[in-house]
């Protein structure tokens, strides 16, 4: 588990389910259709030797807002299979009611999963990509890029919050130029990087890869829920940003 200080411990137990059913009634006409949303997982288990995989209020608090609101949800991963979940993320001190709402009603979702590349991205309103520090490890290739590029083209929401943004890192706009280039990013920021003790496990701190790439970082204090639209790509600085960034998601769909 990370070495979160009690003020951050605090911050990463307020956000829970008081937060997805916020206006459930207004969000479910958005989702007329129903619209699809795609959220994709980590495969990584560990990272540098360090053991991780995707965190899991990433994954459960926006699948409650996409699924509360009307949305068909899919839950997908890289390689396909279990999704690993990285067991700090459900420590009493990260745990969230989302969390324990999925692990009685809908953990079966994280087994047997298709791999993305035999998915079609472009069949889904929204494409969002869960945290955790396993992302470092698979989410930052090309062919993860080449696929978010694909939904991004095609006018689909693309989302991501706390590490997920690490699929964008090699996402081209149609000219060939970063995808971030110029959009406004939300993300795991150097600060918390640091403050978790990893900056020196990850293959390169997420925010200044993003800001060499051109990405305009909008960063807010540490731990404190930060969520960031750029017309069809949405973005989020931390687990406590999951919904926001979900509900800024569905609203952009």
């Amino acid at each position: 588990p990370y070495n979160f200080g009690p003020s951050q411990h605090s911050r990463l137990r307020s956000f829970g389910p008081q937060q997805n059913f916020l206006n459930f009634a207004a969000m479910g006409n958005l989702c007329t259709g129903p619209k699809k949303a795609l959220i994709v997982a980590t495969s990584a288990k560990s990272m540098d030797g360090h053991e991780t995989g995707a965190w899991s209020e990433e994954i459960t608090g926006p699948y409650y807002v996409f699924k509360d609101a009307g949305c068909v949800v899919k839950v997908c991963s890289i390689a396909g299979g279990d999704i690993p979940i990285d067991a700090g993320s459900l420590t009493k001190d990260f745990k969230t009611e989302n969390d324990t709402r999925f692990e009685k009603e809908d953990i079966r979702l994280l087994k047997n999963t298709d791999q993305l590349k035999t998915l079609d991205v472009t069949a889904y309103d929204i494409v969002f990509f869960a945290g955790g520090h396993g992302t470092c490890v698979d989410f930052p290739t090309d062919e993860v890029g080449a696929t978010l590029s694909k939904a991004f083209a095609a006018g689909r929401v693309v989302a991501s919050v706390c590490h997920g943004p690490m699929a964008l890192v090699h996402a081209k706009a149609p000219d060939g130029t970063p995808l971030v280039k110029g959009k406004k990013i939300a993300c795991f920021t150097d600060v918390e990087e640091e403050q978790v003790g990893l900056h020196k496990k990850v293959p390169f701190l997420l925010a200044s890869k993003l800001k060499s790439l051109g990405a305009q970082l909008e960063g807010s204090d540490p731990w404190t829920d930060k969520a960031v639209i750029d017309g069809k790509l949405v973005t989020g600085q931390n687990p406590q940003s999951s919904v926001s960034v979900a509900k800024l998601a569905l609203a952009a769909a």
